[in-house]
């Protein structure tokens, strides 16, 4: 499964939501986008966070994908019909999205831009 941003932001903060992700996970093969690990740092950063601590973490738990052209062009060619289903969703959210699916993985989060799609686990 993977984890995007907002489940590793609710994981560290402890939240009844992010205690429903680590009950969820518990145990389970984890994967990460690099563009969470992004993102990630970006909210340490905003929140006065050492973004080195909770990014050694997620490497410690998860495996980092990467992507490529194909995953980007993947990505590009479905964020009109994904922003059909839900508007205000971005290329950044597209990308995770379009890895996840691709590697047959269940995407973990409850970023309200993936709820109600195919391969996601939506925690409240």
């Amino acid at each position: 499964m993977i984890l995007d941003s907002w489940a590793w932001v609710e994981y560290f903060l402890g939240s009844p939501s992010g205690k429903k992700v680590r009950q969820f996970i518990l145990g389970k093969d984890l994967c990460c986008s690099v563009l969470s690990i992004a993102e990630v740092a970006d909210w340490c950063v905003r929140n006065g966070l050492d973004s080195r601590k909770y990014l050694e973490t997620i490497t410690a738990l998860a495996t980092v994908l990467v992507f490529d052209s194909e995953m980007a062009e993947k990505a590009g060619n479905s964020l009109a019909g994904l922003k059909r289903n839900s508007p205000g969703i971005g290329m950044v959210d597209a990308i995770i999205y379009a890895q996840a699916l691709s590697a047959g993985l269940l995407l973990v989060t409850g970023d309200r831009h993936f709820e109600g799609l195919p391969g996601v686990h939506f925690v409240d």
